[in-house]
């Protein structure tokens, strides 16, 4: 196990969810939108929302996990450098998120998602699958 490829899929994830949460503040919106979203009332359980505060928390929220999800990984990592063999479960669960990520960015969030996670994909691919150089090869 590569745990260094490991800890390149990790940060892409920090990324990831730092660029969410950075560019939802300071991209453009459409203002017409942004008010038909703001009289859109949605009822959750006794809470009352309009749909633009809705979606705002929502994608911090996301942005927020996503940023965890990279934090709780790359602590992993750490955790297990001594041993990078008991890193494999964690890197087919984290492959099998990312290659889930990507796949959603593809159909329905183009842009910067879709470049961090095929990042992403290629570091936990590499982790798992690149052939380590065997101890007689690595002391020659």
């Amino acid at each position: 196990m590569n745990a260094t490829a490991f800890r390149v899929g990790a940060i892409t994830w920090v990324v990831t969810g730092a660029g969410h949460t950075v560019l939802s503040f300071f991209l453009p919106s459409d203002p017409e939108l942004d008010a038909v979203m703001r009289e859109s009332q949605i009822q959750i359980g006794p809470l009352d929302l309009n749909a633009e505060s809705l979606h705002r928390g929502v994608s911090l929220v996301m942005g927020l996990a996503v940023i965890v999800v990279g934090a709780l990984l790359w602590m992993i990592a750490n955790t297990l450098r001594t041993t990078p063999d008991r890193l494999r479960p964690f890197g087919v669960v984290a492959l099998v998120a990312t290659v889930l990520a990507l796949a959603i960015a593809a159909l329905w969030v183009p842009g910067p998602p879709l470049v961090t996670f095929s990042i992403a994909t290629i570091a936990f691919c590499t982790a798992l699958f690149a052939r380590q150089p065997t101890k007689a090869t690595a002391t020659s």
